[in-house]
């Protein structure tokens, strides 16, 4: 990733890429860059950031649109602390629309039981052909997802049964919109 903000456009579709930019060009620079991970949207390849790593306290929220906010909502679910990352999933479970789901997806594949909780708190607000059409769009990605889930539940939760723990109840509710 290069050293300024230029290829966090590319984690959303080209639809929204013009607020992307705006955006991306308002954030201070990050003080460290991570990997991407590749999924479809819409027929379209994006990339979107394993972990950011901005200074939340420095970002100027009020110089953003409505449409801007949502993006960096998406964005901040990929920040690198935990309680970010929860609070901004939060702020998207409701949206409807595509360049939403593979960030929630992504944080299911994830090891915090609190954001883990929060999606599963949320299942009802996910719309189900969203989630669905992106799900089926990207079934490897969705099961590597399901392999880390069954790894970090046994490395971190192996107290939890299978059927209480809240990342194989998201899985299962995922798994009855795609079959």
């Amino acid at each position: 990733m290069p050293e300024d903000n230029s290829e966090l456009v590319f984690a959303f579709p080209v639809v929204v890429r013009d607020d992307a930019a705006r955006l991306a060009s308002a954030l201070p620079k990050p003080d460290l860059f991570a990997h991407t991970f590749q999924v479809t949207v819409g027929g379209e390849l994006v990339r979107i950031p394993r972990r950011i790593y901005h200074d939340v306290a420095r970002i100027d929220f009020a110089s953003c649109s409505t449409a801007q906010i949502e993006l960096l909502d998406c964005l901040l679910t990929r920040h690198h602390n935990g309680y970010v990352r929860e609070e901004n999933l939060r702020k998207i479970l409701r949206s409807n629309h595509p360049w939403v789901p593979p960030f929630v997806v992504q944080l299911v594949g994830e090891y915090v039981i609190e954001i883990l909780a929060a999606i599963r708190d949320g299942l009802g607000n996910l719309d189900p052909d969203l989630y669905r059409a992106f799900l089926r769009s990207n079934s490897q990605f969705f099961r590597l997802t399901k392999q880390r889930v069954v790894s970090y539940r046994a490395c971190y939760y192996p107290q939890w049964e299978k059927s209480k723990y809240p990342g194989f109840e998201v899985l299962n509710f995922f798994d009855t919109l795609i079959h």
